[in-house]
């Protein structure tokens, strides 16, 4: 029989503040987050030219055919074969305030355990034993976590350390989550 998600309340919030404080763990202590971003080479200049040319916050891609027929336009291949290649989003001018970025990290985590309860309510009943609920919960919860990256690997060439290291988050807070529900499963 199917366990109602509000019998989960107690599973949800623990699992979304422990990945939340692990992923802050993870992006200011452990090293693996270190190298994920790199300065511009003559960053000065970079900025000032984009500045110049009206950049505004959005994402591009650079270059950019004018049309799917364009990408074979000699102009198009030359410009693709000479580089740099790449896509960026730019963000508001501004300090960063971070209240907001964690604000929706934080909903972010409280989705996915939500969502987590739902499926785990739907196959798992109440008398399930704990390794049992800590392989299905981590396993679904871990493809929450993780699997989102892959497309944007295929698609923008995100570089293997940054990769790994969004992996490594997805199995933590996976792992985080089953270990809550699994300790802590309606009975």
């Amino acid at each position: 029989m199917a366990i109602p998600i509000h019998e989960f309340w107690v599973p949800i919030l623990a699992a979304t503040l422990l990945c939340f404080v692990a992923g802050s763990l993870l992006h200011m202590v452990v090293p693996i987050h270190k190298s994920d971003w790199r300065s511009l080479p003559d960053e000065d200049g970079i900025l000032q030219a984009m500045r110049k040319a009206g950049l505004t916050p959005g994402n591009y891609m650079f270059p950019h055919p004018p049309s799917m027929q364009a990408m074979n336009e000699p102009g198009f291949v030359k410009k693709m074969e000479d580089g740099p290649c790449g896509t960026m989003t730019v963000r508001p001018a501004g300090k960063i305030n971070m209240g907001p970025y964690l604000g929706k990290q934080f909903l972010f985590h409280l989705l996915v355990s939500a969502v987590v309860a739902y499926i785990a309510g739907i196959v798992l009943g109440h008398d399930v034993v704990y390794l049992h609920a800590f392989r299905f919960v981590a396993t679904v919860s871990i493809l929450g976590y993780v699997a989102a990256i892959f497309p944007e690997v295929i698609w923008y060439s995100h570089p293997g350390h940054y990769v790994m290291g969004k992996v490594v988050d997805g199995i933590v807070w996976g792992m985080l989550t089953a270990g809550c529900f699994a300790g802590l499963w309606p009975r």
